[in-house]
């Protein structure tokens, strides 16, 4: 059954986002805004807009918390912590070329993910669409020149970038086994407050090691866009189309990442638009096509 358009609406809002996310952590390297830094305020006033609308839901499903705490605390861990964190230490050592064609291969993560842990088969032709997003993404990446790909080594960045692409996966396989009956605010507000613990003593030693955050304003826009519209709007968006649509799906869409990355380039960076946009725009798009268009089976029970 063909699901509701405003589930990959909410994704394709999402991935929007976050390529806007992409361009702060490029910018946050020159304004001298450490990772750690960066992620923990996002996080932390995230938490401080999201907390009032979710205080009476927590309190009246604190059992319901209690009860699943593994799913919230671990999502928190992965996503706040983890993912973020791991993005953005990234950003700081390796090219946008190389990062960029890391965070393609999600819709790989996902597709195994999905098939090992949610029992989701993996069909030849959405195989296929996967593997035309990513040719698309590859020429985007590019610019159209092969010797870009065969020249590419990996860095410390890399590996970074990696690490935080295998955590987007599982956050997109992880949110499907979040029982129906929590609310969606509340369970991201619990995720916050897991995350933040977590993250804050890795916070206070990045601090205590001579990189501090600085208190100028493009610290603070960085930390304002970031944490609520990256952060609130993005992830709620992500989390409400993976279940209304499903993992594999939102994995798919998730290569429009680089086609937005490029758009957000060209418009906020001034960099030129060239042609291999256009085509690595049109070929990505297609591939997403045709593996959403995939018959899929049903989703496995949810815990």
């Amino acid at each position: 059954m063909t699901a509701p358009p405003i589930g990959g609406l909410f994704i394709v809002l999402a991935v929007l986002l976050w390529a806007g996310n992409a361009v702060v952590g490029r910018v946050a390297s020159d304004a001298d805004v450490p990772p750690l830094a960066l992620n923990f305020w996002r996080w932390t006033c995230a938490l401080l807009i999201m907390a009032p609308f979710a205080a009476r839901t927590l309190y009246r499903q604190r059992e319901l918390f209690i009860i699943h705490w593994r799913q919230w605390v671990v999502f928190g861990i992965v996503t706040v912590a983890g993912f973020n964190s791991a993005y953005y230490i990234g950003l700081q050592y390796t090219t946008v070329v190389q990062g960029t064609l890391i965070s393609s291969a999600l819709p790989i993560f996902v597709l195994v993910g999905a098939r090992l842990f949610l029992a989701q088969p993996i069909t030849g032709r959405q195989l296929a669409g996967v593997g035309l997003s990513l040719t698309g993404v590859a020429i985007i990446v590019s610019r159209g020149d092969v010797a870009v790909l065969r020249d590419l080594t990996l860095n410390i960045g890399d590996l970074w970038m990696l690490a935080a692409v295998f955590l987007w996966a599982a956050q997109t396989i992880l949110i499907r086994f979040v029982p129906k009956s929590i609310d969606l605010v509340a369970f991201q507000v619990a995720c916050f407050v897991a995350g933040l613990t977590v993250l804050a003593p890795f916070y206070v030693y990045e601090t205590m090691g001579g990189r501090p955050m600085p208190m100028t304003w493009a610290a603070a826009l960085l930390v304002g866009y970031s944490s609520v519209l990256a952060s609130v709007v993005g992830f709620t968006c992500w989390n409400l189309g993976v279940m209304r649509i499903g993992s594999k799906t939102a994995g798919y869409l998730g290569n429009l990442f680089p086609v937005f990355g490029a758009a957000l380039g060209i418009l906020l960076l001034d960099e030129p638009f060239r042609w291999f946009h256009a085509v690595g725009g049109i070929v990505t798009l297609a591939g997403i096509g045709l593996a959403t268009m995939a018959p899929t089976m049903p989703t496995a029970v949810k815990a």
